[in-house]
């Protein structure tokens, strides 16, 4: 069996050895014990750090669900099609599905131009993704802005009004007066 020599609190002998205590004079053995009584305390504010919010979440790069887009002009067009969206306003990725699943459409797009590939079709080239979205639905839709609305920013497009008031439920709705356009979105939660 260990026994335990007593501790000395004298100073010591040698100026640069300091004996062990704390702040308040304290020996090592009364403040362990004190440590001990302060657990639950360190062990309260520990679990209660982890209920503090995080850092932001980081800006979603990808979405989907169902979109929708109607344009009453001469003859009233209207679609609506499942869809997955990935990128940025500057480089990206729409697939859109019919809903059975098959690929109905895919658009995807760089600084460098836009391709638009549909099944037993040729692909389509173009300078950007506005030209290929006005070209296969007949109207033009505005896409960059449609990434920031995507996040919340209600970035202004002449004659588009965007409604952004359900976003956190999951939809997205803009509408345009001429030709009277509307275009929804409802996202799935990932």
């Amino acid at each position: 069996m260990l026994q335990q020599q007593p501790q000395s609190h004298q100073p010591s002998a040698h100026p640069s050895i300091r004996p062990c205590v704390d702040a308040c004079g304290a020996p090592p053995r009364r403040r362990a014990l004190a440590a001990l009584g302060a657990a639950p305390v360190a062990a309260a504010l520990a679990l209660a750090g982890c209920a503090l919010p995080s850092a932001p979440p980081v800006a979603r790069k990808s979405w989907s669900g169902v979109m929708t887009l109607r344009v009453e002009n001469d003859a009233t067009k209207s679609f609506s099609a499942r869809f997955e969206l990935e990128g940025t306003a500057t480089e990206g990725r729409l697939e859109l599905r019919t809903p059975m699943g098959a690929t109905a459409a895919l658009v995807d797009w760089s600084a460098a131009g836009a391709r638009l590939r549909t099944p037993g079709d040729r692909p389509r080239y173009a300078d950007s993704v506005d030209t290929l979205v006005l070209n296969a639905t007949g109207t033009a839709l505005p896409v960059a802005a449609l990434f920031d609305w995507l996040a919340g920013v209600a970035t202004p497009v002449p004659g588009w009004q965007p409604d952004l008031s359900q976003r956190l439920t999951g939809r997205l709705a803009a509408r345009r007066e001429s030709p009277p356009t509307e275009f929804r979105m409802i996202l799935e939660s990932r």
